[in-house]
């Protein structure tokens, strides 16, 4: 007998048994799907930390392109996303540090970019006018032009496909003055494009949705009680002081998270997606701090930026020299005829120094570091340049104690009794995050 027909027969039992089910092999179950959501923003114009503070020398573009290639070479399938709010002050150098971002975040090659109410401070035209750069605005259009994209797809190598949706709110938007935006309800706009997406042929049906949320907190929470939402990355602040809370929710089989200010931290999300299975989120926040090396690249597009401030600064100069006007300051000399003693305390001291750190780090045209490092920078009677007014570099007497040329010409008791109170004007937030005046005073006692 053919010797096939004995396996068969022999076999037949076994099959049986095992409860042998032939489409079983045709329908076995897809191995998990892996996407890591790197995510940032609230830069609000930190270019890099200004090292005034060492314990929050975290920051910083140089750093963050370092990080991203590194995250592209280790892993696989990156999704890259920032929520917003990376501009600042309506200046021209605040200008130049919103050119100096988005130039930055296209070299890194973000995938989406949520439109905070800061970064609308340059007027619609400054968005419009960056072609090509990956803003997503899902709720968000211009009355007055072209609108930004509503929806991206991101497919990954592994076949996933992420949706990716950027909601603000509405209120956020409108007490900042601009007019000429049109904004839908963001719930409404997430719920209307996740049907439209669930709406696709089978194979083009997204397998994750991440929502950009530019919000209060408890606002961008509730986006995770709209069906279909997977992900909310949220962002919004308004000051550089504000706190972030960083603590990740998880409901409804999803999950809320949110950068750390100031681009000190970068979220890194790894989502598992298997079928028939929950997805499985992984969160790591990765502070951008010495330990991450600076990116060459970055270097010399940050050099670009601080010749532009040092452009600007030149340019303005004969404006600064007639707003200084008259002399209001006596100067530290003069101060030292009758205060040899306390003069001689602050010489030792740091506040004596502050320029010179400035000169050593090439920021001794910048002025976001002068107002800091000088006496009265920009005030009536201010410091105006080392060319001009070398006198009065560093933080001085007057800082504190107030112009002194009346005390001078009739000195008296009671002269700066409130210099207490102009220690805050400079230690505050990063710049001096352990500011305790009794700590700080025992060192410049005098």
């Amino acid at each position: 007998m053919n010797s096939k027909f004995w396996i068969i027969i022999l076999a037949a039992p076994l099959l049986i048994w095992t409860g042998f089910n032939p489409s079983a092999f045709s329908m076995a179950k897809p191995p998990p799907r892996v996407a890591h959501i790197l995510f940032s923003g609230l830069a609000l114009g930190e270019l890099k930390p200004c090292g005034c503070a060492k314990e929050e020398e975290q920051g910083g573009f140089e750093r963050r392109m370092t990080f991203i290639k590194s995250a592209r070479d280790r892993l696989k399938d990156v999704l890259l996303v920032d929520v917003g709010d990376n501009f600042k002050e309506p200046t021209e150098q605040g200008k130049l540090k919103a050119k100096f971002i988005t130039s930055a975040l296209s070299r890194m090659s973000y995938d989406a970019v949520a439109l905070g109410d800061n970064d609308l401070v340059y007027g619609n035209d400054f968005i419009r006018g960056l072609k090509n750069f990956p803003w997503l605005a899902s709720n968000l259009e211009f009355t007055n032009g072209a609108s930004l994209a509503k929806v991206r797809i991101k497919k990954m190598d592994n076949g996933a496909k992420v949706a990716l949706l950027a909601v603000g709110d509405p209120a956020l938007y409108h007490l900042t003055g601009h007019s000429n935006l049109k904004m839908t309800d963001p719930a409404a706009t997430v719920r209307a494009h996740i049907k439209t997406l669930n709406e696709a042929e089978e194979t083009e049906k997204p397998d994750l949705f991440v929502v950009l949320s530019h919000m209060t907190r408890e606002a961008g929470l509730k986006l995770l009680d709209v069906e279909g939402v997977d992900v909310v990355i949220n962002g919004n602040i308004e000051t550089e002081i504000d706190e972030i809370d960083m603590k990740p929710v998880r409901r409804n089989g999803g999950i809320f998270v949110q950068p750390g200010p100031k681009g000190q931290k970068i979220g890194e999300l790894k989502a598992t997606l298997s079928a028939g299975s929950e997805t499985v989120y992984e969160l790591k926040m990765i502070p951008m701090d010495s330990s991450v090396q600076f990116d060459p690249e970055m270097v010399k597009l940050y050099e670009a930026y601080n010749d532009g401030v040092e452009e600007l600064f030149l340019a303005s100069l004969s404006t600064r020299r007639k707003k200084a006007g008259a002399r209001v300051y006596a100067a530290d000399k003069v101060c030292k005829t009758c205060h040899a003693k306390a003069h001689e305390i602050w010489s030792r001291s740091k506040h004596a120094g502050a320029y010179a750190t400035l000169r050593k780090a090439n920021k001794a045209f910048d002025p976001e570091c002068l107002q800091c490092h000088t006496l009265a920078f920009n005030q009536p009677g201010g410091f105006v340049s080392e060319n001009d007014t070398e006198e009065l570099e560093n933080v001085q007497c007057e800082t504190c104690h107030g112009s002194s040329l009346q005390h001078v010409e009739a000195p008296g008791p009671g002269f700066g009794a409130n210099a207490r109170d102009s220690c805050k004007r400079c230690h505050f937030g990063d710049h001096s995050p352990k500011f305790n005046f009794k700590g700080y005073w025992s060192r410049i006692q005098h």
